[in-house]
């Protein structure tokens, strides 16, 4: 069990009973398959925590250190942004998801706790839904709506038809209105998110717990 999620904490790991048929491990399992998380954010990160935005860090590791049930029960938010790419926006946000999954594990009754939408591709699918909608979509929707903590990874690097923006403030504002928690990334300055996603979509996202990122990127060291 190499690439069990667990394998950091479970007093079973690499004893005799830690098989893929593990209770723990299937439910883990079910959990990361709903979240749509990429394998490679999937398991725990060592964080180059150092340089200039220790201190970012620093306080992202206690939001995930402390209650983060209650984080996500109240419906708090977080922007995590930066124009240099590969500096750990994204690690920062998944491993807050994984943290958040793991508390779950034992609590859950096989719903999905966590999504991550990539947005580039989330909008391309909104976009084929005008032309071509198809039987699952609505499903899918209600899930981004209604899960706990979503990650919206990438927001603001392009800019949407007004059609497919309507569907994306839709989501944005169903998930404030509710309380229900999102974490945004995004390389774009905040004027760029202004231009590329208009008034009432930014309104949203600026109500984030912001944090700019602004180390070297991470990526080829």
């Amino acid at each position: 069990m190499d690439h069990c999620w667990a394998k950091l904490y479970c007093k079973r790991y690499n004893k005799p009973g830690c098989e893929q048929f593990c209770e723990g491990y299937v439910v883990l399992q079910i959990l990361y398959k709903f979240s749509n998380i990429p394998q490679k954010y999937q398991y725990p990160t060592n964080l180059n925590i150092a340089g200039p935005d220790e201190k970012v860090y620093q306080e992202l590791l206690n939001i995930m250190s402390n209650d983060i049930v209650s984080w996500v029960n109240s419906g708090s938010s977080l922007l995590l942004w930066g124009e240099r790419k590969g500096n750990g926006k994204t690690t920062m946000a998944c491993a807050i998801a994984n943290k958040y999954i793991r508390e779950m594990a034992s609590k859950t009754t096989l719903e999905p706790v966590v999504h991550f939408i990539k947005t580039a591709r989330f909008l391309e699918e909104t976009r084929q839904q005008f032309n071509n909608p198809t039987p699952e979509w609505p499903e899918r929707m209600k899930l981004i709506e209604t899960v706990p903590l979503l990650i919206i990874d990438d927001i603001g690097a392009e800019k949407p038809s007004d059609w497919v923006r309507e569907r994306l403030l839709n989501i944005i504002d169903e998930r404030y209105s509710n309380n229900r928690s999102i974490i945004y990334t995004s390389n774009c300055t905040r004027q760029q998110m202004l231009d590329n996603l208009h008034d009432r979509i930014y309104d949203r996202i600026r109500d984030a717990k912001s944090f700019e990122f602004k180390g070297p990127s991470w990526r080829g060291v």
